[in-house]
């Protein structure tokens, strides 16, 4: 197993800045960071993430040993490892969704969200969850939070270790086993599967339309379109068709 190493701090920019800068540094995997502010916080696709005092703000360092093709992978197992959590917590499963492929929602509200950052021998995993507070400003998705439907009783580092212990025990099937293991599991629990979607492409606005049927072998999107299934990668955005864009 990882040697977790947690390191705490009351305010920094981002955890992602440091955790990078302590990789290229040469930090091993495990060296975390678990900061109670952040000036800098941002999400996928450089979007900000408002960091109110309360919440959780993680960042890990890991060195996959598996294919680097395969490492966006592990954006649902960090997410996957995350919800694992939520549902010891106690929150209702049936309430919980993925929206591929980093935001957590329960109750169709987003609760957490996971950013990958790499470099040629490592990644950053970045790990937002809402706890205590709810940010306002949110655009895209109604926000929610931990103590919502659940008394928790623990302090956010206690937190943080249950979610990279979870993380480094599917890491290390990950390696051993690969993505196929999570695949069904992570299904179960995606937002929108056999549901009619259009996805926007890139940032030129380019979409297309078909019925999400889950997960591929590898993590991908797996799309029934007209031209036949398709798999993607990577896409800017996707909602369900007729309704805005998220």
């Amino acid at each position: 197993m990882v040697n977790i190493n947690l390191k705490t701090l009351i305010t920094c920019s981002s955890t992602n800045d440091l955790a990078f800068q302590g990789a290229q540094d040469g930090l091993e995997e495990g060296v975390s960071f678990l900061s109670y502010s952040q000036t800098k916080g941002r999400g996928r696709n450089d979007n900000k993430w408002t960091s109110l005092k309360g919440n959780l703000f993680l960042s890990t360092i890991i060195r996959p040993k598996n294919e680097k093709k395969n490492w966006q992978q592990l954006s649902l197992i960090v997410a996957f490892s995350v919800i694992e959590v939520l549902l010891k917590f106690g929150i209702n499963q049936n309430l919980i969704e993925l929206k591929w492929p980093n935001d957590i929602l329960v109750d169709n509200k987003k609760i957490a969200g996971i950013l990958l950052e790499s470099s040629h021998d490592f990644i950053i995993a970045g790990i937002g969850l809402n706890v205590k507070n709810t940010p306002v400003n949110e655009e895209k998705w109604k926000t929610t939070k931990v103590n919502d439907y659940t008394n928790l009783n623990l302090s956010l580092k206690e937190i943080a270790y249950k979610i990279l212990d979870r993380f480094f025990f599917n890491y290390q099937i990950w390696n051993e086993k690969k993505f196929i293991f999570f695949k069904e599991k992570i299904n179960n629990f995606l937002k929108y599967r056999t549901k009619d979607i259009t996805i926007n492409l890139n940032s030129n606005n380019n979409t297309l339309s078909g019925i999400l049927l889950g997960l591929g072998d590898k993590g991908t999107m797996m799309i029934d379109s007209a031209s036949g299934v398709l798999e993607y990668n990577s896409i800017d955005s996707y909602h369900l068709t007729n309704e805005g864009m998220s």
